[in-house]
């Protein structure tokens, strides 16, 4: 895992909504193209292989960023620590990196947290529902969302059980800025039973939908 932290030169910047965006267009210039086409599944549902969430609380960001290929990590660590990092027009100077790696093995089952984020389009209007971690619906999506990352990422089908179980889930949703859009998700914590590689990729890319968007991040 990277984190990132870093200072603005002042605080309270109108940037907010804009933060998700403006890093992950920084991941892309960075990395290969490959990482923004993304890897498609037989059924033509691209998925990505790196997530990310992202804070600012007053003149300070702090960013998680993972990924399924840890050379990722590391090229993008080296490369905002030799060009500094630059998110749009904003140069930030005043920023500390570090790398942390898993100490031990995953065990299944994993209790993990986060906002993660499921949606169907309204039939008569195609706008974007957003479901609740406890409905069928969401479980049911997020289940085969994550068999699908699986497979596409892999390039072979999953083999092993895997289980998400809902543990609780807070009543409130809370919104997500993208660009000029709004996403909205529930923060649950979840116990996953699966095989060491699915954990794995759950960890390193998240799990949901808009995981480069800054959602889906689990720990």
């Amino acid at each position: 895992m990277l984190i990132i932290k870093t200072k603005l030169p002042t605080k309270n910047l109108p940037i907010r909504k804009v933060l998700s965006k403006l890093f992950q267009s920084y991941i892309y210039t960075v990395l290969d193209d490959k990482e923004h086409d993304g890897y498609k599944h037989a059924n033509g549902k691209v998925f990505k292989s790196m997530n990310f969430k992202i804070a600012y609380v007053e003149n300070e960001i702090h960013i998680k960023f993972v990924a399924l290929n840890q050379a990722d990590e590391k090229q993008l660590a080296e490369h905002t620590l030799f060009n500094e990092l630059k998110l749009g027009e904003i140069q930030l100077t005043q920023t500390n990196i570090s790398i942390t790696e898993r100490n031990s093995k995953i065990k299944s089952p994993m209790r993990v947290s986060g906002f993660v984020c499921a949606n169907i389009k309204d039939g008569k209007s195609s706008k974007k529902i957003y479901l609740e971690p406890k409905s069928v619906k969401f479980q049911e999506i997020i289940h085969n969302n994550t068999i699908q990352k699986y497979e596409a990422l892999f390039g072979k089908p999953y083999q092993g059980d895997l289980k998400i179980k809902l543990v609780n889930q807070k009543p409130r949703e809370r919104i997500f800025h993208y660009s000029k859009g709004i996403m909205k998700a529930w923060y649950g914590v979840y116990e996953i039973e699966g095989d060491e590689d699915i954990l794995a990729m759950i960890l390193d890319t998240g799990m949901g939908a808009n995981c480069m968007k800054g959602l889906g991040f689990l720990e």
